[in-house]
């Protein structure tokens, strides 16, 4: 017997839904977009072109459309009020990274979707990327012993590492299983808000070591990965390409024969499957792989590299994202 379809809110409809979550759900026969919360003056392009039933202006109004899923696509800086504002009504919840502004803040975003039995589910798409799937899986359940994750670009930005970096911390913890034990980091750059890169140590209970590079004075873009263990290899180079070696012999495979870009990024980023695994989560209940409780511990790690760095953890008071960074 088919289920009835699932009702979707989505809060925010800027860049990132369009790019990532938007694509996938109309995709999706078993998803109603019911209704987006939009701060425009006229929604009614996005109502078109996505298919809404309709557009509200607050979460509140939203909330009261008897929904089953809610998207919060929203800046980081409004994640807390409308996760919170679902979680409190009953209904699951997919956030964009970060959770929140502040670890204690996604604790209790995880805390409070444990109260009420709910799915929380934060965008950490690359642990769905096929590229990275592919590396993580030739480690097991033991994981790594040693990995290197880099994010360089040029140009930075407010929170460079808490905006973006965010993503290899995430990736380090997935790779090397157990809780950090011990953080060591440098920051490059004048402005402790707006650093031009990091760089962290980090030794994992599990026994394996990571590495994070995040340079944002970089000549280029680039995202890479190497992973090493039990006489094995893995190397990223993020979106495309996955080199895996074992027993001497190395195996290339590449997921899409274009060039880097937008076009292809929402399939081989991890955005369409990280989607469809929520809905499937709220289908059947299960844990997701990067839940709420997930990506507190991903921040209260970066929190640690940040703090070893001499970089703050907290917001810049009076201060909102900025960007000079370029591909």
């Amino acid at each position: 017997m088919s289920q009835p379809p699932l009702r979707v809110g989505v809060v925010g409809a800027g860049n990132i839904a369009h790019i990532a979550q938007l694509p996938t759900l109309v995709e999706r026969d078993d998803v109603v977009l019911d209704v987006v919360v939009s701060r425009r003056d006229d929604p009614s392009e996005l109502v078109r072109r996505w298919g809404f039933s309709t557009a509200v202006s607050t979460v509140e109004q939203a909330l009261e459309r008897d929904l089953d899923a809610m998207f919060v696509l929203t800046p980081r800086s409004e994640h807390v009020r409308g996760v919170s504002r679902a979680l409190e009504a009953n209904v699951d919840v997919f956030c964009e990274k970060p959770l929140a502004t502040a670890t204690d803040d996604a604790e209790r975003l995880a805390d409070l979707a444990d109260e009420h039995g709910r799915v929380l589910m934060v965008g950490f798409n690359r642990r769905f990327a096929p590229t990275y799937v592919a590396a993580r899986e030739q480690f097991g359940d033991t994981g790594a012993g040693f990995c290197v994750a880099q994010k360089n670009r040029r140009g930075s930005e407010y929170r460079a590492t808490f905006e973006n970096a965010i993503h290899m911390v995430d990736l380090l913890r997935w790779f090397c299983p157990g809780e950090p034990v011990d953080v060591s980091a440098h920051a490059a750059g004048d402005d402790p808000w707006q650093e031009d890169g990091v760089s962290a140590l980090v030794r994992f209970a599990g026994g394996g070591t990571g590495v994070l590079m995040a340079a944002r004075n970089a000549g280029s873009w680039a995202e890479k990965l190497d992973a090493y263990g039990a006489e094995r290899t893995a190397e990223v180079v993020a979106p495309d390409t996955v080199t895996l070696t074992r027993d001497g012999v190395s195996t290339a495979r590449s997921m899409s024969p274009e060039a880097f870009g937008w076009a292809t990024a929402t399939k081989t980023f991890g955005f369409t499957t990280a989607v469809h695994h929520f809905l499937d989560r709220v289908r059947d209940r299960a844990t997701p792989l990067t839940s709420g409780r997930e990506a507190a511990r991903t921040q209260a790690l970066l929190d640690r590299i940040l703090q070893a760095a001499g970089l703050p953890t907290e917001e810049q008071e009076g201060r909102t994202w900025s960007s000079h960074a370029t591909r």
